[in-house]
């Protein structure tokens, strides 16, 4: 019997023989990884990752798509022609059987073209408001640190502040032209006010930059003192209502606005504001905006203005302004980009020739500003209201922004908006909204223990290297999604380019020449130096980023 079993059982056995034999496994898990290295030449590094069932021995076999080949688990590549994209091929084998995996890299530069014969706006320069925390906040507004912070690194050029509605709550004599310097109020916290600090706080400020270097001061007005506005009120008198009520010439005991009587008044404050200011910090303030957004009552620091109101208080103080020698300009009209109620506001005083030579600069608050391209309404926006102050050689100014995420995203909307305003508005000089308050938010560029936002670094891209004095010149890329700026002072050349592709994008600059270094931020990188080479060498610019280039 047992014969007879074995002999049934042997062609299953020679069977199973014949399949274990068989059976090798290809390998399997095959991935690869490349890195590009350098973009001179343009040289990636590829790695292989595989593993076989059977544990054989493997080997690894590239092809790179230009003819040539390489052996290895890590191998790199240089590529010589430029423009191209490749398919490079991993062919992994154990003896017998193969696996295969593939990628493409590219050579693919974009040209970004530098034409100093194309001149246009010199750069008066970029900044902010405020102190190290918000007004209405008890405490010191000024540190070493806070001024190391914003002018060593951030590159402050401009610092803006404003008139508290208390310097003269109480009118300091009958007579507007008799000023009393002494009946001021620098020092005292009063009720009703909005809770502003006294004007020393934002004194001390201004001196602490001032001794840092920064030699350009603007201030606005937020409101009048109480007792010069028809309802004695710092806002409109609510809790959290805000309006942009038609200016009225029947006002009432609720109405938000400046008494025309007193604008004589008005412009003796200011007078008195601008004097005291050079008493206590020794600075020649540089311009003064009469109202911040005329055309909003809100419920705080607030007061209504229409185009024709605006250009008579305009003429009351610019009258006195050159009745006593003062040479500090008047700005106008500090109002959102939109362009009907800027032009509402503007253009009575444009177009009256004594108010209008009162006045050295056009200025607009950026919060409406979010398109890019020539053709989107906030770039023809921007050329429009420039084209307004052209004619009269008024400089055209961004004065207040803010509202941009605390993120990456939110930092490269940013340096798209500066973007638009110096392409196409020819803006001479930027402005964010605060400098710094306890918690980063989207109001500010860095909070009171000194955090920076990624919107810090965007900006400091700017800030920190075009400096006031710059000219901007005429600058093109060839890709839509890479923005470029070029500037020149003094010999030298430097460019911002924002990469808004969400991969690396290679760049080569023509126009120019010389040894250049790269700064850039990105997702992980702030404002750091990445590169340096000539201007014949490619350069790399980060997904998502900013990137400045100083050539020599």
């Amino acid at each position: 019997m047992l014969p007879r079993l074995l002999f049934l059982l042997l062609p299953v056995l020679l069977s199973c023989k014949k399949d274990t034999a068989a059976a090798n496994r290809p390998p399997g898990g095959v991935e690869l990884r490349s890195q590009l290295l350098s973009l001179n030449p343009f040289r990636y590094e590829f790695r292989a990752t595989a593993t076989d069932p059977d544990l054989d021995a493997l080997t690894y076999t590239w092809t790179f798509g230009d003819g040539q080949t390489a052996n290895g688990e890590i191998v790199s590549h240089n590529f010589a022609d430029e423009g191209k994209t490749f398919t490079v091929t991993l062919t992994v084998s154990d003896g017998s059987a193969t696996a295969t995996a593939s990628t493409t890299v590219s050579t693919q530069t974009s040209t970004v073209t530098i034409d100093p014969t194309q001149k246009f706006q010199t750069i008066e320069g970029f900044g902010g408001f405020g102190g190290n925390d918000v007004y209405w906040r008890p405490g010191q507004k000024t540190s070493p640190q806070f001024v190391k912070d914003v002018v060593d690194n951030l590159g402050l050029s401009i610092h803006r502040e404003e008139i508290p509605m208390n310097f003269e709550a109480v009118n300091d004599n009958d007579d507007p032209n008799l000023t009393d310097l002494s009946r001021y109020n620098l020092t005292e916290q009063t009720a009703g006010d909005d809770g502003i600090a006294p004007v020393a706080r934002h004194f001390e400020v201004m001196k602490s930059l001032k001794e840092a270097g920064v030699n350009r001061f603007i201030v606005s007005v937020w409101s009048p003192p109480r007792w010069m506005k028809w309802n004695n009120l710092a806002g409109n008198g609510t809790k959290d209502q805000n309006s942009a009520p038609a200016y009225t010439s029947s006002p009432t005991t609720s109405t938000n606005q400046l008494k025309p009587e007193l604008y004589p008044e008005f412009a003796e404050m200011i007078v008195a504001y601008i004097r005291l200011l050079k008493r206590e910090t020794g600075i020649d303030l540089h311009a003064i905006s009469l109202q911040n957004e005329p055309r909003f009552s809100q419920f705080y620091q607030s007061c209504v203005y229409n185009g024709e109101a605006l250009r008579d208080v305009i003429k009351t103080v610019g009258q006195r302004f050159k009745r006593e020698g003062i040479m500090t300009k008047i700005f106008l009209p500090e109002d959102i980009g939109y362009t009907p109620a800027v032009s509402s506001l503007l253009l009575p005083t444009l177009n009256d020739a004594e108010a209008r030579s009162y006045v050295g600069l056009v200025a607009v608050h950026g919060y409406a500003f979010d398109g890019v391209q020539p053709g989107s309404a906030d770039a023809s926006t921007w050329q429009t209201i420039f084209g307004w102050g052209q004619p009269h050689n008024l400089p055209l100014w961004m004065t207040e922004t803010s509202g941009y995420d605390n993120d990456l995203g939110g930092a490269i909307k940013l340096a798209n908006a500066i973007y638009i305003a110096l392409r196409y508005g020819n803006a001479s000089a930027w402005l964010f909204w605060t400098l710094s308050t306890q918690e980063i938010g989207k109001e500010s560029l860095m909070s009171t223990a000194g955090q920076k936002s990624k919107r810090f670094f965007v900006s400091k891209q700017f800030y920190r290297y075009v400096r006031p004095g710059a000219r901007r010149i005429g600058a093109s890329s060839e890709t839509a999604n890479v923005l470029a700026l070029a500037f020149q002072e003094s010999g030298k050349t430097t460019l911002v380019l924002i990469n808004q592709n969400s991969g690396d994008q290679v760049v080569r600059l023509t126009g120019i020449s010389g040894k250049w270094s790269q700064l850039t931020t990105a997702a992980n990188l702030d404002c750091a130096k990445i590169a340096e080479g000539q201007s014949s060498d490619r350069l790399l610019l980060p997904a998502t980023s900013v990137s400045t280039v100083l050539l020599e």
